[in-house]
């Protein structure tokens, strides 16, 4: 019996144009009806997992910036944070400024852009509920020291050849892993979907045995090693879909919408 779907948003509940189509809509209510949850398990920051979640009519916890996160949807409240360690954090953010990487920098409740980054993403990533929560400033490391604030997620895109992974690596206490096969994502140690879909879980009820989860990326392995039933993409390369009892369609054929119906057609052969 499967009790609780979570579903990752780019690559997977998102259509190829970061659309939310009628199919995957229809399947949520179809599963909130039969009595199933349907959370939200993304890399994104809270603020456009609180659109996703009113626009697809998921349940209202929901987990962010690839597990850093456990969020109320409907308030943005953080009921519970895992921050990259203080020691590590400036060093972290200091090795990636100033090498022409697009930098979101998710600082616990804020989100931090240096100029460069806001212009190439306002062009890549052109995301109204992103921009809208965004602040930026010349020096996000500056703007972490006089704010006291934490350093929750790193996420770098743009520049491969840029990239300080060795040098980021290197730093205790932190974890390195990756939504696309051209960008990073810094977090602590310990920290990934799968941990903080756990605490969602018990917050609702449902043991994990009794948790579908469905995602195409790397960073989505965390939450299928921890359900009882994962599901990759078809278009999730194939480490992911090694993962995963059941692989769906493409996220361009509502592959989404697909899963969610395969779990409850598991659910009525109970």
């Amino acid at each position: 019996m499967i009790r609780l779907i979570a579903l990752d948003l780019d690559g997977t509940l998102l259509d190829p144009a970061g659309q939310v189509t009628q199919a995957t809509r229809d399947a949520v209510a179809a599963a909130r009806a039969a009595g199933v949850r349907v959370v939200l398990s993304t890399g994104r920051a809270v603020p456009e997992a609180v659109r996703y979640i009113r626009e697809a009519g998921c349940d209202k916890l929901a987990v962010c910036l690839g597990g850093g996160v456990l969020a109320d949807g409907e308030t943005g409240y953080h009921i519970r944070r895992w921050d990259i360690p203080p020691a590590s954090a400036l060093p972290a953010l200091e090795l990636c400024l100033g090498r022409n990487i697009q930098l979101m920098v998710f600082a616990g409740e804020e989100i931090l852009l240096d100029p460069y980054s806001r212009d190439c993403l306002l062009q890549t990533f052109p995301s109204p509920a992103f921009h809208e929560s965004a602040i930026v400033t010349e020096n996000p490391a500056d703007y972490l020291r006089r704010h006291d604030l934490p350093l929750t997620k790193l996420h770098g895109d743009g520049n491969p050849a840029a990239y300080p992974l060795k040098e980021l690596a290197a730093l205790p206490g932190v974890s390195l892993t990756s939504s696309s096969d051209h960008d990073f994502e810094l977090v602590a140690d310990g920290v990934h979907k799968g941990r903080a879909l756990a605490l969602l879980a018990m917050l609702y009820g449902v043991p994990l045995s009794q948790c579908a989860a469905v995602g195409d990326s790397a960073n989505d392995l965390g939450m299928l090693q921890a359900v009882g039933y994962p599901i990759a993409m078809g278009n999730a390369p194939d480490p992911v879909k090694a993962a995963a009892q059941y692989v769906t369609g493409h996220n361009g054929q509502d592959g989404a919408a697909q899963a969610i119906l395969h779990c409850l057609s598991l659910n009525s052969i109970h």
